[in-house]
């Protein structure tokens, strides 16, 4: 009876072992709504680039009322998971808000802020960028990447 129920246990045991090598998957990818490694692929497949970059200036343009406030950064790459920007380039993008411009100066203001890029352009231009395409950097959504991109050796 008792080898009866240490098989149970093993068996268990290995079955749970089994199980949660998905549910980490799972876990890491949550951060970003994907549902495991393939389906990000998918998402991130479009984008030739994908990196981190450090806003260092920010200012938007008013255009007046019901229009697209356009907001213009200025950042630093920080690290690159994919594709040809490098650590240390400087990458201009803009992003237009469906929203007014601000009427006075922003009390806290985004530079110094880490953020995603996901893109296509490798250029000195200044790169449209819409919803999706950019984020604000967070810790929990890093190891995804980190994990479908490991370091190149430089």
């Amino acid at each position: 009876m008792k080898t009866l129920a240490h098989g149970i246990v093993l068996m268990l045991l290995l079955l749970s072992g089994c199980s949660s090598r998905p549910v980490a998957e799972e876990a890491l990818f949550r951060p970003w709504c994907w549902d495991n490694a393939k389906h990000a692929r998918q998402c991130l497949g479009q984008s030739a680039q994908v990196f981190v970059a450090r806003v260092d200036e920010c200012a938007w343009e008013d255009l007046g009322p019901h229009r697209l406030t356009p907001w213009h950064y200025k950042a630093t790459v920080v690290k690159s998971y994919k594709g040809d920007w490098t650590v240390g380039e400087r990458v201009a993008f803009v992003h237009c808000v469906d929203a007014p411009a601000p009427t006075s100066s922003i009390s806290k203001r985004p530079d110094g802020q880490l953020v995603f890029i996901f893109t296509n352009e490798h250029t000195n231009s200044e790169i449209g960028l819409d919803t999706g395409e950019w984020g604000a950097f967070r810790e929990d959504m890093a190891p995804a990447l980190d994990y479908l991109y490991p370091q190149r050796p430089r």
